[in-house]
């Protein structure tokens, strides 16, 4: 991608209040640029971020992340950033795709967090790998418990029928009713991506609501964060069905929108 992305790219990972390193992944699904923040004797948790976004997007968290865990942030292949698509033809390459990165970095084991498209990917790898998931946290996840508005989906056809930064910097703000962007690097970053090369992303399918029950054998638990005024879904709705289906999850609420999601959440 351009300089433009580049330097965009590179101030909001200098948002993240903590010193970060960056690195490639080479294996023969693809080529993973991933951020890495936080002492490497720490636990390792891996952050997967939603469409259009990147690694760079965990600023809100990082610093209270890093506390605790070595935060490993990749970019998703064939989306935005600096990872690089090879073998990784189809979803069903998505959990080799995660075993590549955490062998990669040494990680036997790790915490997943993710927000929408990435929760979608770290529910679909924590059910493939069970053995390799200590625990799970999805923010909003899209097609993981509630399928999407219809009139959400229309609406955002054009954005990724032709994408544009007029066009996705409308959605986000038709979605977060004006509170758009969360800081003026991001914009820049956001704009710069939907700029970019259109997305080739892998997308897992919606899990079966049974299909979910295994992962009550996770050893440190499953917590779903829900937006409270998203529009893709009814939050409120979705609380209530994963608190009904499956006490053993933990819920929190959060009374703001889809997009505002993974910079208002603190863990």
């Amino acid at each position: 991608m351009g300089s433009e992305f580049s330097d965009a790219y590179d101030a909001v990972v200098a948002q993240w209040g903590v010193p970060v390193r960056r690195t490639d992944v080479d294996g023969p699904l693809a080529r993973t640029r991933v951020l890495i923040g936080g002492d490497d004797d720490a636990p390792p948790l891996l952050c997967l971020p939603g469409g259009r976004d990147t690694g760079a997007s965990w600023f809100g968290q990082a610093a209270t992340l890093a506390a605790s865990h070595r935060v490993l942030a990749p970019d998703l292949p064939g989306d935005a950033g600096g990872s690089e698509r090879r073998g990784l033809r189809s979803r069903d390459d998505l959990p080799a795709w995660i075993d590549e990165v955490l062998d990669g970095l040494g990680a036997t084991t790790a915490d997943l967090l993710g927000y929408s498209l990435g929760a979608q990917i770290a529910v679909a790898y924590a059910l493939a790998r069970p053995d390799r998931v200590r625990a799970l946290t999805v923010l909003d996840p899209t097609r993981v418990f509630a399928s999407m508005r219809i009139t959400t989906a229309l609406r955002a056809v054009p954005v990724m029928a032709a994408p544009s930064s007029r066009r996705a910097r409308a959605y986000a703000t038709w979605e977060t009713a004006g509170h758009w962007p969360p800081t003026p690097e991001f914009g820049r970053l956001a704009s710069a991506a939907a700029d970019g090369p259109r997305p080739r992303y892998a997308v897992p399918p919606q899990p079966r609501p049974d299909d979910l029950d295994a992962l009550r054998e996770l050893p440190g638990g499953v917590t779903v964060v829900v937006a409270l005024r998203s529009r893709y879904h009814d939050g409120a709705a979705v609380a209530r069905t994963v608190e009904r289906r499956y006490p053993w999850m933990r819920v929190e609420t959060l009374p703001v929108s889809h997009h505002e999601l993974p910079f208002a959440y603190r863990p």
